[in-house]
Parts: structure tokens; sequence; C-alpha cells
């Protein structure tokens, strides 16, 4: 813990570097990385070695090389299919809001068609009661008259 009660992990100083700033440690670790933090205060000076190049170029014409770009290449592959899948889902979540929207409208027109007709069927019934079948009204002239041509 430092003086501000900020926790610090154990065992870790922040101000050696992990490996000494060595011409052989640069050397093994200079197709990796460069050095940033140098310790003792040196600052980092540009490794260039005939070894540098022969590694970088021993590195670009192998088949770790061919791995990278292979790599890149089904990452970039995966990414546009993931884009593809993430339009269609979106696509599709529309697609079933939009169903959605119409069996909840076909639901509310059912149902208000329902009430409608009840209350139809209400009036016919009550009005049934009162009004007589047509069939049993007489008419008052119930004979035909026919037109002589």
């Amino acid at each position: 813990m430092d003086e501000n009660y900020i926790l610090l992990p154990h065992g870790v100083n922040f101000q050696e570097a992990i490996f000494p700033d060595t011409q052989e440690n640069r050397r093994a670790f200079s197709s990796l990385f460069q050095f940033a933090n140098c310790s003792q205060a040196q600052h980092a000076l540009s490794f260039a070695s005939d070894w540098e190049i022969q590694e970088d170029n021993r590195l670009m014409c192998s088949s770790v090389q061919k791995a990278l770009f292979e790599e890149e290449d089904r990452v970039k592959k995966l990414q546009q299919k993931v884009a593809t899948l993430e339009k269609r889902n979106k696509q599709l979540r529309d697609r079933v809001k939009k169903v959605k929207r119409s069996l909840r409208q076909a639901r509310k027109n059912t149902r208000h068609m329902e009430q409608m007709n009840r209350k139809l069927s209400e009036k016919l019934s009550s009005a049934g009661s009162q009004i007589p079948y047509i069939n049993s009204l007489k008419q008052e002239n119930s004979h035909a008259s026919y037109l002589k041509v």
C-alpha cells in the first residue's frame, strides 16, 4: 500500500525492468518488442545489426509469416461474416416486431368484431320478440293483381 492507501500488487516493483537492458537481451527480443523502458535510465539505442536484418528477412519469408497472413485473412472473413449475421439478425428482429404488431392489431380487431357481433345479436334478440315474423303478417289485399297486355 502506498502513502495514498492505494493497494499495490505484492512483490512487483514498477521501477525495475523485468529484463536487464543488455545487448544479448536486445538481440533475443528485438523481433518481439522494443525496449521502451530501459534500466538505469538509459535511452534505448536503435539496435540494427546484420543479425536483426537476417532475422526479419527470415520471418518475412517463413511459414510463420504465411500463417500470420492466413490468420489475418481468416479474421477478416470472420469479421465480415459476423457483420453479415448481425445485419440479418437485425432484419429478423425488425420482422418479428412487425409480425407481433400485426398480431396485436388482429387480436384487437377480433375483439372489436366479437363485441359488435354480441351487441347486434342482443339487439336482434330483443327486437325479434317485438316484431312478428314476415310470414305471419297478412296483407290486406292478398289477391294478386295482374296487368293485361
